[in-house]
């Protein structure tokens, strides 16, 4: 079976990928920690821990060698050190290369597998597809503020298809299991309702932005598609991934009722802030490649209909 290195394994996204792998039946699987504990969570749940830190690219570039990786998966959505990372994949790759080229052989490429967002394609007035290429002149609108940079990293991975096998997967907003990320908007309504005002809910979000959902475990599978498919998916192994759009009223009007809020909402914008910015954009994109070239088929749909379940575990994080 090959070996695949999650970085970032003990996280929201990383750990949920680990145990669709091992759900599969194909594939050994490895996962960076930082700490004794998330090494036990990982061993616990049948994943080969790799303690040791990420973003240090003699390390990591070890790690690979060490353990005999054939993919490695980036789930730790790092900023400055992204390139660093990609840095030492490549450098593993090029060291195995030269390795088997002393012995007159040739081998498969190391497999790098790189979570983007679709942050990179902000709001397009039009409907895009993932072959619309972010952060050019052609394409329609700008990327978020928060990720300027990635359009480049992007297009560094596609530069390193000479010693890797590549994909790049930009989910929408990842949801299920207690989603950090619904807290930004759910937070303020969950306040209320414990307080049980009925003055109004301000929420810091645009009132016109809509999102694409994914739910963690269909984003999983789609990883698990990608990777059984590395060195064949074409010019372009770039997919965007969500299972639907939705607008933030209809969101946040499900979830008040749900927790009996009393008060209206009040859309309070972005205030400048480059996170909030990112989490109120309009999403226009299409999704059809992900299923037409990965054979991608999400289980999990209608994403408000299951809000009461959803809340709920969410709300038992915040416990």
């Amino acid at each position: 079976m090959p070996n695949v290195l999650i970085l970032g394994g003990s996280g929201y996204l990383g750990f949920a990928l680990g145990q669709a792998l091992i759900r599969s039946g194909n594939y050994t699987v490895f996962g960076t920690v930082r700490s004794d504990e998330k090494a036990k969570t990982l061993t616990l749940n049948e994943v080969t821990p790799v303690k040791g830190e990420a973003t240090n690219p003699r390390w990591l570039a070890q790690a690979i060698a060490t353990h005999h990786i054939d993919v490695v998966v980036d789930t730790t959505q790092a900023y400055e050190q992204a390139g660093t990372m990609l840095g030492a994949v490549v450098q593993a790759a090029k060291d195995r290369a030269a390795t088997l080229a002393k012995d007159n052989a040739t081998g498969p490429k190391l497999g790098f597998v790189y979570t983007s967002g679709s942050w990179v394609n902000g709001s397009p007035s039009r409907r895009i597809s993932d072959l619309t290429v972010p952060g050019t002149s052609v394409s329609p609108s700008k990327p978020a503020t928060a990720v300027t940079w990635r359009p480049a990293h992007e297009q560094a991975i596609l530069a390193a298809r000479g010693v890797l096998d590549v994909a790049v997967l930009r989910p929408g907003t990842i949801y299920g299991r207690g989603s950090w990320v619904l807290g930004t908007h759910f937070g303020p309504l969950l306040e209320a309702a414990k307080s049980g005002s009925a003055d109004v809910v301000h929420v810091p979000v645009d009132a016109g932005s809509r999102a694409g959902y994914v739910h963690v475990d269909d984003l999983s599978s789609a990883y698990v598609t990608a990777i059984d498919r590395l060195g064949r998916l074409g010019s372009w192994p770039i997919f965007e991934v969500a299972t639907e759009t939705l607008p933030i009223g209809d969101v946040l009007s499900a979830v008040a009722s749900i927790l009996n809020v009393k008060g209206k909402i009040a859309y309070d914008g972005t205030i400048g802030n480059p996170f909030l910015e990112a989490l109120a954009l309009v999403t226009n994109t299409d999704f059809s490649r992900a299923h037409s070239v990965l054979d991608w088929t999400p289980r999990r749909r209608d994403f408000i209909q299951n809000l009461p379940v959803l809340v709920a575990a969410w709300k038992a994080t915040q416990a």
